[in-house]
């Protein structure tokens, strides 16, 4: 870690809840899903999905003042409900932290965790909050010191972040398969599907994927988002590792430590998950012996950067990879992720949210470029990220 003086005071924040009406939605037309009826203007189930997204992108931004008047900007992982989480920082976070002298983010993040553990705040909103502004406090941290965030988190962090993609999200087949060869002609050498339930069918697509990109897609990973159950589990962990994929995500239901852990012995597919968690004490029994995975996701926009490292070292010390989780989020979060996945090793590549990177342009300016199959570490102060405060009050949601 760095010897540079990380104590603050924060002076105020304030939250923007963002809403891009006038853009495609997070999945666009994936699997010609874009094209059912809606059942709310604003949310969406899919079928064979557990999960609720929205139909447009949404996000929260984080704008923090300490008190020498450095700015920095957080952004939590935040697609459903981000008011929520805006109305927890302006409204219950800020009035807790401001003013009191703090010797790092760390301490930040415990005193807010300490605050309210006590009344099972334990996850959701408030936790997101905490992430937000965990983020932006490192942001005018690294601005204070005119240093790249990942110099502050680690003496020697990687320079170079080969990434993979996030889904291939075209409504057919062919459709998927050019946006995967138009990638690997940029030199992207890894990619990740999604299940919608139907095991049969993404076994089906894969096979697919892999007879159309040759030997140009080096690595592929498989989200099943949670939904096998029982048997299908085992057969899924099998049958993936048999098409020789990185790792199977999300297999069961994020509760389910002892079905993981059954899960984990079986043959097949490494095991990955983590995207769930938010403090390092949820993700202690999940690296205990036995174990519960092979591949740890923490993402930034829940965790925070500082718990976040708590709980890659507890992995490490464990035996198990960290490759950070890059879920629904802007420019904000998405360097977060980037500079955390610079000091969280090299045994995985990096997830990436290519689509969302498009609307983050909108409201600002990354100095996180993908380029030649994934990113290099920019010299930027802070996070990297410009904030256009005029487009950002332009995507606004008022209250």
């Amino acid at each position: 870690m760095s010897t540079v003086d990380l104590s603050f005071e924060i002076e105020d924040l304030t939250a923007f809840h963002l809403a891009f009406t006038d853009q495609p939605g997070y999945w666009e037309d994936y699997r010609g899903g874009g094209a059912a009826a809606a059942e709310s203007a604003r949310f969406e189930f899919r079928e064979g999905w557990q999960t609720v997204y929205p139909r447009m992108v949404e996000a929260m931004l984080l704008r923090v003042t300490l008190k020498d008047g450095t700015v920095g900007w957080g952004e939590s992982n935040t697609p459903i409900g981000p008011e929520v989480t805006a109305l927890v920082c302006e409204r219950l976070v800020l009035p807790m932290a401001k003013g009191r002298p703090f010797e790092d983010p760390q301490v930040l993040w415990d005193f807010l965790y300490d605050a309210q553990r006590g009344r099972g705040y334990a996850a959701g909103f408030y936790l997101d909050a905490l992430a937000a502004l965990d983020i932006a406090v490192w942001d005018a941290l690294g601005k204070r010191a005119d240093k790249p965030l990942a110099a502050l988190l680690s003496d020697a962090p990687r320079q170079s972040i080969p990434a993979y993609l996030s889904g291939l999200r075209q409504a057919s087949l062919a459709g998927r398969i050019e946006a995967m060869n138009d990638w690997a002609d940029r030199g992207l050498r890894g990619v990740k599907i999604f299940l919608d339930g139907d095991l049969d069918a993404g076994l089906a697509e894969l096979a697919a994927l892999q007879e159309a990109g040759g030997d140009k897609i080096e690595q592929w990973m498989v989200d099943t988002l949670w939904m096998c159950r029982g048997d299908t589990a085992r057969r899924a962990k099998s049958d993936f590792g048999e098409l020789g994929v990185r790792f199977l995500e999300c297999p069961l239901q994020p509760e389910d430590l002892q079905g993981h852990r059954e899960l984990l012995v079986e043959p097949g597919a490494p095991i990955a998950l983590g995207e769930h968690f938010r403090t390092h004490y949820q993700t202690a029994a999940w690296f205990d012996e036995p174990r519960a995975l092979d591949i740890y996701q923490p993402d930034v926009g829940r965790t925070g950067l500082s718990d976040g490292l708590r709980q890659v070292a507890a992995a490490r010390a464990a035996g198990i990879p960290s490759t950070p989780h890059m879920g629904s989020g802007l420019a904000v979060f998405q360097a977060a992720t980037l500079h955390f996945a610079a000091v969280c090793g090299d045994e995985c590549l990096q997830e990436y949210q290519a689509g969302l990177a498009e609307r983050a342009a909108l409201v600002s300016e990354t100095a996180w470029v993908y380029a030649d199959g994934g990113f290099r570490l920019p010299d930027r102060p802070g996070l990297g990220v410009e904030i256009d405060e005029e487009a950002v009050a332009r995507y606004a949601v008022m209250v």
